[in-house]
């Protein structure tokens, strides 16, 4: 309703601009010979996996119903967003230095935004045993248990073989405060240390295994466990001008003729 009408409203005059952004990073890429195919096959790779259709055209179907894009089309938006954001990253991103010196004193400035409750952070693997022979997904679950336990990538174990939502981002299920988890999970978890593995865990759909990814105590946060939160903090401000900078001087650099009646706020 309104609220949409407002949004198109603030976003048609920077249509033209962003277009224009997309083509000068675009021809950027091409002068600095980036190559991004590599990833771009990853990605389809990864997508392919994730909704498990392994055939060619049945993919290629489903990349149509779900964009509306022929699978040509589709891989070539993803083609020219990676090669944009290498550009992004590469000649602007990587040029925002962050000195220690400058988040020490932030962080000194700043104590009160880094008191820490204390909380774990769980990944997990979830084996479904719903309409299925519950002695095979126990000993599946037991497996991947064992191997989580000998230190085989976590991640790699969940979005391999976990039937949880969870398991495209390698099981991670985010932190909890003391509390919020099942008692009977949490006594098994809490004390635990970083890289716990528990057994398989019956939850009646299926065996959970879980992962203490952290355990972060409660109290002030020391300053090498938020350097990264601190200059995300202070990256992101001067990131915006430094882009809008760098696209205004390949617009000096380039030939750009606009038709009347359009306006490149840019």
């Amino acid at each position: 309703g309104d609220r949409l009408a407002e949004a198109v409203k603030e976003a048609s005059p920077n249509l033209l601009r962003e277009r224009i952004d997309n083509l000068l990073l675009l021809s950027r890429g091409k002068e600095l010979n980036i190559n991004v195919d590599q990833d771009v096959n990853k990605q389809i790779a990864e997508i392919q996996r994730q909704t498990k259709i392994a055939d060619p055209e049945k993919f290629q179907a489903y990349v149509k119903q779900e964009t509306g894009q022929n699978f040509e089309d589709f891989k070539s938006e993803m083609k020219n967003q990676a090669i944009t954001q290498r550009v992004i990253r590469q000649e602007v991103a990587s040029k925002i230095l962050i000195k220690r010196e400058e988040s020490q004193a932030y962080y000194e400035l700043h104590k009160d935004e880094f008191q820490r409750d204390e909380r774990v952070f769980l990944r997990e693997i979830l084996v479904a045993s719903d309409g299925k022979d519950t002695a095979a997904a126990e000993k599946k679950a037991k497996d991947l248990s064992d191997r989580g336990k000998k230190g085989e990538k976590f991640e790699d174990l969940a979005q391999n073989n976990s039937d949880s939502a969870s398991a495209p981002q390698g099981g991670e299920i985010g932190s909890f405060e003391k509390g919020k988890l099942r008692a009977e999970i949490e006594k098994l978890i809490w004390d635990q240390p970083r890289g716990f593995v528990t057994e398989p865990i019956n939850v009646g759909n299926g065996f959970l295994i879980l992962k203490v990814e952290e355990h972060q105590k409660a109290g002030l946060a020391g300053y090498e466990e938020v350097q990264g939160e601190i200059n995300g903090k202070l990256f992101n401000p001067r990131f915006s001008p430094e882009l809008r900078r760098y696209l205004t001087n390949l617009r000096q650099n380039a030939f750009l003729e606009i038709k009347p009646g359009y306006e490149d706020s840019g």
